[in-house]
């Protein structure tokens, strides 16, 4: 498992004159690997140790948009996917509105420079950091001539057409394709919940469901509808079925996630799952009656079976 480091002070120790690579890393997706894989390869060029430094919450959520930004990864599981990867640590800088307000020349001296003394840094094409989102490559490039670090930035994967970027995959969840969201990430997408208490109403159509109340209030829910999925539960992998939505048949309001995971009896309530989405089924839809539900949910449950049976 990674190193996670939370303080500069702690990275400066563990991974002093190290190669770097910096982002938010939101979803972990394919265009970020290509960043941290790049940062690996020059680590072992230099023999110097390699670090990804990121950033605790998302920027955009302390300085950004109104609603705000839905996130791909909480930073729990932005951790987990960053593991995946052979950077002998992440440090995880906590994002404040004061650190919002560092010029962004000031913090690449006092924590790139004094604090850290890299040795490169690998960014994307679109990196941006500081105070306004002034800092960019062109400014890092000039003052790695200045302070004597490497500045190497990584363009665009390019995927269908377009690059891969994480408001794309925003968009393409937003819309329900899970498949082509998942191209663009390199893994499944996953939202991890507590189970919480319900009405009792998926008991009483005879396919009980654990409602889930996703841990990061701010973590993307795709969109309204029903999908294969599968359920990990500690370390045990169960398939299931979810329901993203209002439950229109019964009148009710409020957006509501709902899984049942197929032959399992047990009781989840306040556990945390993950679920991890395979395939949308269909759409959202009111039924005429409850008889009708059962019969459609019944048909949703035979579909995920033959889609997730293998």
């Amino acid at each position: 498992m990674t190193t996670v480091l939370r303080s500069v002070q702690e990275a400066a120790r563990r991974c002093p004159r190290a190669v770097i690579a910096a982002g938010n890393f939101d979803g972990v997706h394919r265009g970020h690997g290509a960043i941290i894989e790049q940062a690996t390869d020059r680590s072992r060029a230099l023999s110097a140790p390699c670090m990804v430094v990121t950033f605790d919450p998302h920027p955009q959520l302390v300085i950004g948009r109104k609603p705000s930004l839905p996130i791909l990864t909480p930073t729990s599981q932005k951790l987990e996917l960053l593991s995946r990867y052979e950077a002998d640590a992440v440090l995880v800088i906590p994002f404040t509105e004061v650190f919002a307000r560092t010029e962004a020349e000031s913090f690449v001296k006092s924590t790139y420079v004094d604090a850290l003394d890299i040795r490169e840094i690998i960014v994307g094409y679109s990196h941006n950091f500081g105070r306004h989102g002034r800092g960019d490559r062109l400014l890092l490039e000039r003052l790695g001539d200045r302070y004597g670090f490497a500045t190497h930035v990584v363009q665009p994967i390019q995927m269908e057409g377009s690059a891969v970027d994480s408001s794309r995959i925003r968009t393409l969840l937003a819309a329900g394709d899970i498949h082509a969201a998942e191209r663009l990430l390199g893994h499944a997408y996953v939202i991890a919940g507590t189970v919480v208490r319900g009405e009792g109403r998926g008991s009483r159509l005879r396919y009980p469901t654990a409602n889930v109340a996703a841990q990061d209030p701010h973590a993307l829910i795709p969109k309204r509808g029903v999908y294969a999925v599968r359920v990990r539960l500690d370390e045990t992998v169960l398939n299931g079925v979810m329901n993203i939505g209002t439950r229109p048949t019964f009148g009710a309001d409020g957006e509501h996630c709902e899984v049942h995971i197929l032959d399992f009896e047990g009781d989840l309530y306040e556990r945390t799952i993950e679920v991890e989405f395979v395939e949308r089924i269909r759409d959202e839809k009111r039924f005429p009656s409850i008889e009708a539900l059962k019969a459609q949910i019944t048909k949703d449950v035979h579909t995920t079976y033959n889609m997730l049976k293998a």
